[in-house]
């Protein structure tokens, strides 16, 4: 089950300036700002890792969001199997530092995650 239809491709700089590409969608709820991002290709699975400090930082800015309410989400797609990153730092002001990623490993927190992600799995979860 691939979720690229509902990513942006977007151009980012990585930790070495380079330009790379992400598929990016935000998510605003009454609490948070969801920010999912997923490696549009095959990269290695720490290739959000090297790289979260200075995309959450880029993505912070281009949506205009408050550190407080960021959260920062990666999709994994490997064969069949996705696994979501729950990305955290300690914010200075607009800056992250020391980022560290976290395996949702929740069933719960997993599906709500997923549902935002698939708006039509809302409608048939409220459906029900």
């Amino acid at each position: 089950m691939q979720h690229h239809a509902c990513f942006t491709r977007l151009e980012l700089d990585n930790r070495l300036g380079q330009k790379v590409f992400l598929g990016v969608t935000h998510i605003p709820t009454e609490l948070r700002d969801y920010v999912f991002v997923t490696a549009l290709s095959q990269q290695a699975s720490s290739f959000v890792g090297k790289n979260a400090d200075h995309f959450a930082f880029q993505l912070l800015h281009r949506f205009q969001l408050d550190t407080k309410h960021f959260e920062l989400v990666e999709l994994r797609s490997a064969a069949d199997e996705q696994s979501l990153w729950r990305w955290r730092f300690e914010w200075v002001g607009t800056t992250p530092l020391s980022g560290r990623g976290e395996l949702v490993t929740s069933p719960v927190q997993r599906q709500q995650l997923m549902r935002l992600l698939d708006p039509h799995d809302q409608l048939k979860a409220a459906a029900t």
